[in-house]
């Protein structure tokens, strides 16, 4: 019997030291394809230095960042305006946001408020960063990835629509916000294995990536159904919102330390709103939490949802979010007012 329990054990060990070992190979490997791929340090440095975040922007091309979040002032690598701007010395404009600034989600009936504003003020030429269901989680990565080669005149930041998605769990500020949603599942294992999971990404790249991989899947097949009509308390809101505001004010002191000119928060509107605003407590949070932004920073607001009671739905929109090419137009016109 205690030759049996011997064996088990060595057994066990056994397997457990080619576990580990397989682990380290497997984590090795993906760190020095990452460095060659991305020619990014920081990636040695992963799971070692606790002010490191990295997010995947664009999995298919390996758009990765990894970048230490204490490093805010990176004017020692900015190229000048002169250096980036095109021949015709046009303004450089950069937008963020989510499906609506990205555009193009109406079919052959479709553009983006980027591309039309470019049409519409020949002075502007204008790089549109958005991609669907951007949250400031993600937009702040990318922003800081592109400041690092150069910057621009002028900043758009829209994301308005996405700031929900922190409900679904935070990422980037839960140890600032120290909050638990209330749609989350709080039973024991549940909190016991999302630890085990965020203690994982967080350390082991190799994770991380396979994590981003499975992530990717469900998106294209819905494997793992989220689930629907979810009630969101007041609490979750404020927390998701404060969420937005401390990404939006990093991104504005970001790009005040590295000269850009101006930084506009753009308040698009849902198809909802028209109308009258909808005079929902997110509407309310939201306003609140902007105004107090350009009180303080150097930052401008430009409210659409001012416009609603002159828009007419139809053809604006091509579903309650989304806007058409006429939709697109008219957006890129009153940004263009007040650019004027």
């Amino acid at each position: 019997m205690i030759l049996k329990k011997n064996n088990l054990f060595l057994n066990l060990f056994k397997y457990l030291i080619i576990f580990i070992i397989a682990i380290i190979v497997l984590e090795s490997f993906t760190r020095i394809f990452f460095f060659i791929i991305l020619k990014e340090k920081n990636v040695i440095k992963y799971g070692f230095n606790d002010d490191l975040e990295i997010y995947t922007l664009d999995l298919s091309k390996f758009e990765i960042s990894i970048f230490d979040r204490n490093t805010l002032n990176l004017n020692n690598k900015i190229k000048t305006k002169k250096q980036i701007n095109n021949i015709d010395n046009k303004v450089v404009v950069w937008t963020f946001g989510g499906s609506t600034t990205r555009g193009n989600n109406c079919g052959k009936d479709s553009s983006s408020w980027p591309n039309e504003l470019e049409i519409l003020n020949k002075n502007f030429h204008i790089i549109n960063f958005a991609q669907n269901g951007y949250s400031t989680d993600k937009s702040i990565p990318l922003l800081w990835k592109n400041l690092k080669k150069e910057k621009p005149n002028i900043i758009f930041w829209a994301h308005k629509f996405n700031i929900s998605k922190a409900i679904s769990g935070l990422t980037r500020n839960k140890q600032i916000l120290k909050h638990d949603f209330k749609n989350k599942n709080k039973n024991k294992f549940y909190l016991n294995v999302k630890t085990l999971d965020k203690t994982l990404k967080k350390n082991l790249l190799f994770f991380y990536f396979l994590d981003q991989v499975i992530l990717r899947i469900n998106m294209r097949l819905n494997i793992f159904e989220k689930p629907k009509n979810l009630s969101i308390e007041k609490e979750d809101w404020d927390m998701a919102i404060k969420n937005y505001e401390i990404n939006t004010r990093e991104a504005i002191s970001l790009s005040r330390q590295n000269d850009v000119d101006k930084f506009y928060i753009v308040s698009l509107f849902l198809e909802h709103d028209i109308p009258f605003k909808n005079k929902s407590y997110f509407n309310f949070l939201y306003d609140k939490t902007i105004n107090s932004i350009e009180e303080n920073t150097y930052a401008k607001v430009i409210d659409l949802t001012q416009f609603v009671d002159q828009i007419k739905k139809s053809n604006y929109f091509c579903d309650g979010m989304h806007k058409t090419l006429k939709g697109n137009k008219d957006i890129s016109k009153k940004i263009n007012i007040f650019m004027n």
